[in-house]
């Protein structure tokens, strides 16, 4: 009989990761759900539920369950031990009783155990727990248009296609690896390393993470791809550890782990990605696809023991299109050994129990419970029971599968993308790319612990070999993988080299804010925006020409900006003002976005090969504005704008003897105030209100005499706010125009 690893894809698994073991007295409130449970079912503290039902009854359903993944063989069956001390140590011990050791990590065991010899390793005073092996969920819906939508071809047409970057792909199966690599949709010498840690072979487990390596390899084709098959969190430790001692620079994980943890990044499989991060390793994780399929929160428990998830609600809905596998994880706040025991259960529409996870928590076992059967379709309902009487504990449910009702949205990231050191990605679908909103799916933030998260929001909906259109957040974070190995390479070939906190940092700051304004628990710092040193502007001053202004004088500029012939994309142009100047837009130029202020932006979402635009915007040089030499500076996609850039402003001319009234000052916003040049022969009069930021508010233009009443609305007819405003005005006696001196105006409400 030949014992291998068996291919944990979309098959029967239990989660949660143990740490030590917590021995406490429980009193029993609620016995066995009368009905519902099997009386003679047996129970042990230091062995999960699944794994008891196998050695009990080989012909049960949950036996069957392990039989059809591959995790059980004639009378043994694949199990995870949790062990204190070296695993080595114990290696000599297990075989004595008959088992099989595979692999080892960390505290973990994995091992091949005999039927009659499983309650007896389990007494092993080394063993904490015996359960099944934990399974990753891939986290996809089911050319990629992101090399033009992102602007990859920005950076290749500049040579830059991820040279000297290693990109690893870690993933449940790379399936039709071989016929992408023949159809040409990866290059074969892309692929340097690739290696399986589940037993059952690197091309197997579906195409989910072969759709990865190519939308990794379309962005940066010229990126060194390290291929990684898991299957449980043992071979996820084994193969970071390889691929942090191979050097790669950045690892993409379009999976999650549920009942690992309680939503705060403490579980083993964060702390694996932890790791890798601490060696200086980007790590990206997809958000997932479970915004509407999650519930959280501390249930009200009815005397019979059921959880009400909302008022007079016990169950949670389900709908089942056609037979296929359920899948319902619960867990609770009490990691990492569980003092209060929750039972899960499935019932169909007629109120027939369809299944049941009961593992008994009495100090040893996690808080979980997870049950996965193959069904008709139809409606199913899942129900929560405590066991014993537990105080108010938060619970928090997953359907890896199914949406369900009612759910609940917030903090529904899959570990590890709730972990601090990992870069997580929500999914906007591209369809939606330039206003949003985010895919309906896409998990949502905070963490447990109030913590941000999703950090960024990318593209999913794009075509792939094997998925005619990769939906969710697996395709989103494959994106930001690309693109992260592009930033990374173009810093190279400068010179640098960034560090994951450092490349964390800028698709943070370049991100397209979406949403509430500011970070956000939905597309987190914004919408994935990458830029590359590839475009140039030409700027000239219409007005004045020579560049020569005086304070009090209008300055208005022209900015063209063409994407070249070769490129197509994105296009973000930047101007950045001298301090105590204020810019506002004359001509947008088509932007799809503009901002005003000291800094002026302009972004165009798409700009095809050749297309050139206009933008035109003027500040005011306030009175008092130091005289001297200042620069506009500004950037398109990063590159310095040439042409005409320096200001030069000349000295104020030395203000007259002209005084100015103004009465009454304070004012009550609503009112209106009255200027008085004190000057005999004034002809006319023209006053100028700014705030204290320098922009010009209010201009009166000229008007006979000397004086103007002012209604306290600005240029476009609206009341200005109150505040402090400065005001000056000029005077024209006879062919002369002189100058007030700069007063301060409150305005009250």
């Amino acid at each position: 009989m030949e014992l291998r690893a068996p291919n944990l894809y979309h098959t029967f698994i239990t989660m949660g990761p143990r740490a030590f073991a917590i021995l406490v007295g429980l009193l029993l409130l609620f016995g066995g759900v009368a009905g519902l449970a099997n009386p003679a079912a047996p129970s042990h503290p230091k062995v999960e539920w699944a794994l008891l039902q196998w050695a009990s009854n080989a012909a049960g359903p949950l036996a069957r369950s392990l039989a059809l993944s591959g995790l059980a063989l004639d009378d043994r069956v694949l199990a995870v031990l949790e062990v204190q001390g070296e695993p080595a140590a114990l290696t000599a011990e297990l075989s004595t009783r008959g088992a099989v050791v595979m692999d080892t990590y960390g505290s973990l065991v994995k091992a091949w155990l005999p039927r009659d010899r499983l309650l007896e390793i389990a007494e092993l005073p080394e063993i904490e727990y015996v359960r099944v092996p934990y399974f990753p969920t891939p986290l996809g819906r089911l050319q990629s248009e992101g090399v033009t939508v992102l602007g990859a071809s920005l950076f290749h047409a500049k040579g830059i296609l991820g040279q000297g970057v290693r990109v690893g792909v870690i993933d449940v199966g790379f399936s039709s690896l071989t016929q992408a690599i023949q159809a040409g949709e990866i290059q074969p010498e892309a692929i340097v390393w690739k290696r399986d840690y589940s037993g059952s072979g690197l091309e197997s487990g579906g195409p989910h993470g072969t759709a990865i390596a190519q939308i990794v390899h379309n962005l940066a084709p010229a990126a060194a791809l390290f291929l990684a098959r898991i299957g449980d969190e043992v071979g996820l430790g084994r193969a970071v550890s390889d691929l942090v001692a191979e050097g790669v620079d950045i690892i993409v994980h379009a999976v999650g782990w549920a009942n690992t943890e309680f939503g705060d990044g403490r579980g083993i499989v964060s702390e694996i990605a932890r790791k890798a991060a601490q060696a200086g390793v980007l790590w990206v994780n997809a958000a997932g696809n479970h915004a509407q399929r999650h519930w959280l929160g501390t249930p009200r428990i009815l005397s019979e023991g059921w959880a009400e998830f909302a008022p007079g609600v016990s169950e949670l809905a389900l709908r089942v299109e056609i037979p296929e596998l359920v899948q319902i994880a619960l867990t609770w706040d009490e990691w990492p050994r569980a003092s209060s025991d929750f039972d899960l259960f499935l019932f169909d529409a007629q109120g027939e129990l369809v299944a049941s996870s009961e593992s008994l928590q009495a100090g040893y076992a996690p808080p979980t419970e997870f049950l996965s059967v193959f069904v008709d379709p139809g409606r199913y309902t899942v129900r929560v029971r405590a066991k014993y009487a537990p105080p108010p504990v938060p619970l928090e449910i997953f359907s890896l599968s199914h949406d369900f009702s009612p759910y609940v949205p917030q903090s529904s990231i899959l570990p590890p993308g709730n972990a601090d050191e990992v870069f997580t990605v929500a999914a906007v679908n591209l369809g939606n790319w330039a206003t949003g909103p985010q895919a309906p799916y896409s998990s949502q933030g905070p963490t447990r612990d109030g913590r941000l998260k999703p950090d960024i929001a990318s593209l999913d909906g794009t075509r792939s070999f094997v998925y005619p259109q990769f939906l969710g957040t697996s395709a989103a974070v494959a994106h930001v993988a690309g693109m992260a190995a592009l930033l990374l390479s173009q810093a190279r070939q400068r010179g640098e080299n960034p560090g994951p906190h450092d490349l964390r940092e800028l698709l943070a700051r370049w991100a397209v804010d979406f949403g509430d304004p500011g970070p956000d628990p939905v597309y987190g710092y914004g919408r994935l925006n990458v830029f590359v040193e590839a475009v140039r502007g030409e700027r000239r001053f219409l007005r004045p020409k020579d560049g020569v202004a005086r304070p009090g004088e209008d300055v208005e500029v022209e900015i063209t900006v063409r994407m070249p012939s070769t490129q197509v994309g994105m296009l973000e142009l930047r101007e950045i003002l001298p301090e105590g100047l204020f810019g506002t837009v004359l001509d947008r130029g088509g932007a799809d976005e503009i901002g005003e202020g000291k800094e002026l932006l302009w972004r165009w979402h798409m700009l095809l090969p050749g297309e050139s635009r206009t933008v035109r915007y003027h500040f005011l040089i306030p009175s008092g504005f130091p005289a001297g030499t200042y620069a506009l500076t500004g950037t398109v996609n990063s590159d310095p704008i040439r042409g005409d850039s320096v200001l030069r402003v000349e000295p104020d001319p030395s203000p007259s003897q002209i005084q100015l009234r103004c009465i009454p000052n304070p004012v009550r916003v609503g009112g209106s105030v009255g200027f008085t040049a004190l000057a005999p022969n004034a002809a006319q009069i023209r006053v100028y209100v700014q705030d204290l930021s320098g922009r010009l508010v209010f201009d009166s233009g000229w008007h006979p005499g000397p004086t103007y009443q002012w209604n306290l609305q600005d240029t476009s007819g609206r009341l200005v706010a109150n505040g402090v405003y400065l005001f000056w005005a000029e005077i024209k006696i006879g062919g002369t125009i002189l100058r007030s001196g700069l007063g301060r105006l409150v305005v009250l409400r």
